[in-house]
């Protein structure tokens, strides 16, 4: 690895980190004002606050990566010890880039799920299209990573939490596409038809395109609870796949 090669890729984990962060903070930003424009109260935005300290850690330990990387190159004796280590910290730099833009991705979906339950407005269709933008960005502004990809994780901790969280995941299944997410026995699946259904034991409910997100949502977080799982349980049974009907 060159001096060139291995300064470019530091400095261009530090650029994602630092692009992922004002992403984060921009949509969460917007999140904190239209959450409180709701009808009923305060919406929810179940692990906003936990998602953001990751985003602040994962920016600033890039950074300081990219920066010991730099001060390594400077040192006069180059010597294959020091080679390796640099290729270490470099490494490190890119994975901690890659955790910052999958935690951006989660606040925008988290957003998703915040609008889905507001009424409608010019300053929520402007949340969903920068949401989306995150989700899946315009060519030569970052990398597209499906749900899949990336896992999912509930973070609610109050029943009226759930069907927000799920109002995100709903959101981007639909984005992705084929994508199946189980919460023990309840099966949320968009297949090849694009419409989103609902698989309970109690049978399967579907919603054709285009779907108000907050029904199958709050149908979910009903079934679930009926179920008797907690939102302990419900949180270690998630789980998110590829659909059947995925092709390649």
């Amino acid at each position: 690895m060159s001096q060139v090669d291995a300064r470019g890729r530091a400095n261009a984990a530090a650029m994602r980190a630092t692009r992922a962060w004002l992403l984060g903070k921009g949509l969460a930003a917007e999140i904190e004002v239209l959450r409180f424009e709701a009808e009923d109260g305060p919406a929810p935005a179940p692990g906003l606050t936990k998602l953001l300290d990751r985003l602040e850690h994962y920016l600033r330990a890039v950074c300081d990566l990219a920066d010991r990387v730099g001060i390594l190159f400077g040192e006069p004796d180059q010597s294959a010890e020091l080679g390796a280590r640099i290729e270490v910290e470099t490494d490190a730099a890119e994975d901690g880039a890659d955790e910052a833009e999958r935690v951006s991705r989660r606040i925008a979906q988290l957003a998703l799920g915040v609008s889905s339950g507001l009424g409608p407005g010019e300053r929520v269709e402007r949340l969903d299209r920068a949401g989306v933008a995150v989700l899946h960005p315009p060519p030569g502004s970052g990398r597209r990573m499906d749900i899949v990809e990336d896992g999912i994780e509930v973070f609610s901790r109050h029943k009226r939490e759930l069907p927000v969280e799920f109002g995100g995941v709903i959101c981007r299944m639909l984005i992705d596409r084929n994508v199946t997410v189980r919460f023990g026995e309840v099966e949320l699946r968009v297949g090849s038809d694009e419409a989103l259904h609902l698989i309970t034991a109690d049978g399967d409910r579907a919603w054709e395109s285009p779907v108000q997100v907050s029904d199958p949502a709050q149908a979910a977080a009903k079934a679930l609870k009926s179920m008797g799982m907690s939102l302990k349980e419900i949180r270690a049974a998630a789980v998110v796949e590829w659909g059947e009907s995925r092709t390649w």
